[in-house]
């Protein structure tokens, strides 16, 4: 079903806030649109014996678990097209940083914070 005029108007105009508002989460879902790379032969052949190992070995202990995990995991890791590196994040349109992230501002609070006590 396709979006009417006004309706894609309006998606566009939340497009164009978004970017104004939260430019690192603009560029993050930018970038979630670009196809991931495919699916290696090679990762699920591997994992798969991981995690028949894993499976074998679960009946031994925990150990098993964690192979068999590794296996599921290294099974769906896709890999980069060959000649598509990734692109560092690009500095918002009107030359301010994004400043400083989340575990940066946590830091620097607990800075202060041990500063105030001593």
């Amino acid at each position: 079903m396709a979006l009417s005029e006004r309706e894609q108007q309006v998606l566009r105009d939340l497009e164009e806030q978004l970017h104004v508002e939260d430019p690192s989460l603009a560029h993050t879902m930018d970038r979630a649109e670009v196809p991931a790379g495919r699916i290696s032969p090679r990762h699920v052949r591997i994992g798969v014996a991981l995690v028949l190992v894993g499976l074998a070995l679960v009946i031994g202990g925990v150990a098993g678990f964690g192979v068999a995990v590794w296996g599921v995991t290294l099974m769906f890791t896709r890999v980069d097209p060959v000649g598509v590196q990734n692109s560092p994040p690009q500095e918002p349109l009107d030359g301010r940083s994004a400043g400083p992230s989340f575990m940066g501002r946590h830091s620097e609070r607990g800075d202060r914070r041990r500063n105030r006590e001593d």
